[in-house]
């Protein structure tokens, strides 16, 4: 069986699917991978997992109708030269445009996972974004409608896409939690004795795209209203700046830098080695997340959260046990939790053991994984099925 793993975004291979692809490999499949960029380190990782990987010219953060006619004919190049038994495409145009074009180019069977839903189904507030969100939702419509089994990462983005109509009737739905995290790769380091907590030097960190609705900004003034009431509190963060329009400016992150409020990391490769020292991870996102990969990883590490009540966030903090939801956009409630975490110790290194039971029982990519391969009909090493799936969802996010 030949699988084409199709994404927007390069890195994603190896930070969110590099599991996946090697799981697919383990199972007799031959995998070729295709993406936006030919980033060396991500065609160094996928050539050692034994897979090839290919270049799709693609503009990643916008659609535009008019333009992307080189995309299509990039995609539909490659289906009919790679001849693959199976798509497995992600992220937004990867599956609007991939699942069309693969019907197009003959593939036999194709699978679409929505990671997150991003800007395009969050109420728009101008004639630009309305204009732009009804484009989105007709051609995830026409795409889903060529999909043999979709899967979604929360069960909010799966009421709203019911509630739109927008999934086509017959086609089975999978829900997972998230893109899973390798326990493995991000091992649990327990807090218990660590002497920067007992005497107040608790660590705080964002790791994400420098958006604005990741909650950077938000972040960053919580970060200076603490620091001011406990200068020996540290707040780090992590993250590239992005090309999006939604971007945080570099001029914002050195002025931040400079006045002493936090430190910047920028691209970091070894998050895992990053996580160990920090103590608190703290993401007020209200971004349409599936569920957000970096919150896995700190899940992993045994860390204590501090997320958003909203789409995605929220499943990070199911129970209020291993951390905090606050209201997105509120500054206030960011600084009212991070303040508990300093004037209570103890809880920080309770809630983080928390975290890690709870990546062990629902994140684990060993489940995720599980019911990819399951949906897909790969069995084990050398056998495959293309029967479909019966309608309905997997483990819960």
């Amino acid at each position: 069986m030949k699988v084409l793993v199709l994404t927007a975004d390069a890195n994603t291979l190896v930070y969110h699917r590099g599991d996946l692809i090697r799981d697919f490999a383990a199972h007799g499949c031959e995998v070729v991978t295709a993406a936006a960029e030919d980033y060396p380190h991500v065609r160094e990782y996928l050539a050692e997992a034994g897979v090839r990987h290919e270049v799709v010219r693609m503009v990643r953060s916008r659609v535009n109708l008019l333009k992307d006619w080189i995309t299509w004919l990039d995609m539909y190049r490659l289906f009919k030269r790679e001849k693959p038994d199976a798509l497995f495409a992600y992220t937004i145009k990867s599956v609007v445009y991939g699942c069309v074009v693969a019907r197009l180019a003959g593939v036999p069977r194709v699978y679409a996972l929505l990671p997150g839903l991003g800007f395009t189904f969050v109420k728009p507030e101008t004639l630009k974004q309305r204009a732009v969100q009804w484009i989105s939702k007709a051609l995830h419509r026409l795409a889903l409608k060529r999909a043999d089994v979709i899967f979604m990462q929360n069960r909010d983005d799966v009421q709203l896409f019911a509630d739109l109509k927008m999934l086509p009737q017959g086609i089975p739905v999978h829900v997972t939690a998230g893109s899973g995290v390798n326990l493995e790769e991000y091992p649990h380091v327990p807090l218990e004795g660590n002497a920067d907590i007992a005497a107040g030097r608790i660590r705080f960190v964002l790791v994400s795209r420098l958006l604005i609705s990741k909650g950077v900004c938000v972040f960053a003034e919580a970060a200076r209203k603490v620091k001011a009431r406990y200068p020996k509190a540290e707040f780090h963060l992590v993250g590239p700046f992005d090309p999006n329009p939604n971007r945080v400016s570099e001029a914002e992150v050195e002025a931040w830098v400079k006045e002493g409020t936090l430190t910047h990391h920028g691209m970091v490769r070894d998050v895992a080695g990053l996580l160990k020292d920090m103590h608190v991870f703290c993401l007020p996102t209200w971004y349409r997340e599936g569920v957000p990969h970096a919150s896995l990883e700190a899940l992993s590490t045994g860390r204590a959260m501090i997320t958003t009540d909203s789409v995605g966030a929220r499943e990070c903090v199911p129970k209020g046990e291993n951390g905090f939801l606050v209201p997105p956009r509120d500054v206030d409630a960011v600084v009212k939790a991070m303040e508990f975490f300093i004037l209570n110790p103890k809880q920080t290194v309770l809630m983080g053991q928390a975290s890690r039971v709870l990546a062990e029982e629902v994140f684990d990519v060993k489940i995720v994984n599980r019911i990819i391969l399951g949906a897909m009909g790969i069995t084990g090493e050398g056998r495959h099925s293309f029967e479909s799936a019966p309608c309905s969802e997997g483990v819960g996010a």
